[in-house]
């Protein structure tokens, strides 16, 4: 049974040391950037953040649309071409704003560009 102590010790001690050297050999290679390494990074990050921008302002309207369209079709109650006109204005609204999303990731791509002419 010591034996088994002995030899499980050994084990954690080695496991220990190994998480050491781990944590030691991270810290190490560790150093600072400077800006002008991060600098190119900014452009993809802008574009990413306006992306992202786009893409949230168009969930919100689509949102808003759905919201829009369900209180339109209840309005419309048992009147068939009612709620055809209204599934027609919908589908309309929803490409409508899908343009938009597109035509602002469009621009995403070209900012912090300069325009020659």
């Amino acid at each position: 049974m010591e034996q088994m102590d002995t030899h499980s010790r050994r084990i954690r001690w080695a496991l220990f040391a190994v998480a050491t050297v781990a944590i030691v050999a991270t810290v190490v290679t560790c150093r600072s950037i400077t800006d002008e390494v991060l600098a190119p990074r900014a452009e993809a990050t802008d574009a990413k953040n306006c992306m992202s921008n786009c893409a949230h302002e168009a969930n919100e309207a689509i949102h808003e649309e759905n919201d829009r369209h369900d209180d339109a079709l209840e309005a419309c109650h048992d009147d068939k071409a009612c709620k055809e006109r209204e599934q027609a204005r919908h589908k309309a609204a929803m490409d409508q704003i899908q343009d938009q999303r597109k035509e602002c990731q469009n621009n995403c791509h070209h900012q912090g560009k300069g325009k020659g002419h």
